[in-house]
């Protein structure tokens, strides 16, 4: 994969996450998750410095932390999304 396939994915996580920010739903949070996931094994080619080496191949990367920071919104935006369902919002 090319820095650019990398950065459209990227920025793919980056829309995902706006969009669940804006509108918390069920299908924002799915494609926030999916796209945080394909983002931890495509971004070989801007992964950053390696912050710590599990072993001489493999490792956790600055760009790794993009991953967990969107599955965490996305755990944070399926929670909003039951409460204001339950709270008798009407659905988004």
């Amino acid at each position: 994969m090319d820095p650019f396939h990398a950065l459209v994915l990227l920025n793919a996580v980056f829309a995902c996450a706006a969009w669940s920010l804006a509108k918390p739903s069920w299908p924002a949070a799915c494609a926030l998750t999916i796209s945080s996931i394909l983002w931890l094994f495509f971004n070989h080619p801007i992964e950053g410095r390696v912050l710590y080496s599990i072993d001489y191949q493999t490792g956790v990367t600055e760009s790794d932390f993009v991953s967990a920071a969107g599955l965490l919104l996305a755990a944070a935006t399926i929670m909003r999304s039951m409460r204001s369902r339950s709270a008798g919002a009407p659905p988004n």
